[in-house]
């Protein structure tokens, strides 16, 4: 799978199948409970439920597909994994590491990163809930079905892939660019969390996109 290293802004690669862009990542944040998170651990985002705490999910939002592109080949999602998180005061039987599925959604709706709770997507200047806390999965906050999933299990740290093909190209033909939901299917279940880069982090792996357009 072709990805592109780090650069600045939206710059056309020429790779040979097409125009290459990168879409920089323009907001994130981890949903649990009423709280808003981008201030309490900024440098991570995270999915799943770690032993005696909440679930978790994330939004990611990114930049918007350059009007020179017309036709969408294919898109990817990458997200680098960091580390599975087990709560320091407990031994691996009481929180062990799971497998989890992640699967990754189209938002329909506007969210602000300083604000979202899993309750709600904006605080101020009016307080916009979510149709249910953590998104409802039914075409109201975000498409019902998945754009693709990852299984996690031993996972070492590197990005990890998601094919976001038809979200690009709803965005390219008019859909609000509301970013992406990413959730572990079976986040209910207590065990690890799995905690991946935010655009926050400085060791220069945030989440990106690819996006190769025909010529």
């Amino acid at each position: 799978v072709f990805w592109s290293s780090p650069t600045s802004g939206v710059t056309p690669t020429n790779i040979g199948i097409g125009i290459l862009y990168r879409l920089e990542d323009t907001q994130d944040v981890w949903l649990e409970g009423n709280r808003n998170t981008v201030n309490y651990n900024p440098d991570v985002i995270i999915v799943g439920t770690a032993t005696g705490f909440e679930k978790k999910r994330f939004l990611v939002q990114f930049e918007s597909i350059p009007a020179a592109c017309t036709s969408i080949k294919w898109a990817q999602l990458y997200v680098y994994f960091a580390y599975s998180n087990r709560p320091s005061w407990l031994t691996p039987k009481q929180a062990p590491d799971l497998s989890r599925t992640l699967q990754v959604h189209q938002v329909l709706v506007q969210w602000s990163e300083s604000q979202a709770t899993s309750v709600y997507r904006q605080t101020s200047p009016a307080l916009l809930p979510w149709s249910q806390p953590y998104l409802a999965l039914d075409g109201t906050d975000a498409v019902w079905y998945p754009q693709d999933s990852f299984t996690m299990s031993q996972q070492p740290s590197s990005y990890i892939p998601f094919d976001v093909t038809e979200a690009s190209r709803n965005w390219l033909k008019g859909d609000p660019n509301n970013g992406l939901l990413v959730w572990a299917t079976n986040e209910n279940d207590q065990g690890t969390d799995l905690r991946f880069f935010s655009r926050r982090q400085q060791s220069g792996t945030p989440p990106f996109i690819n996006v190769v357009c025909s010529y």
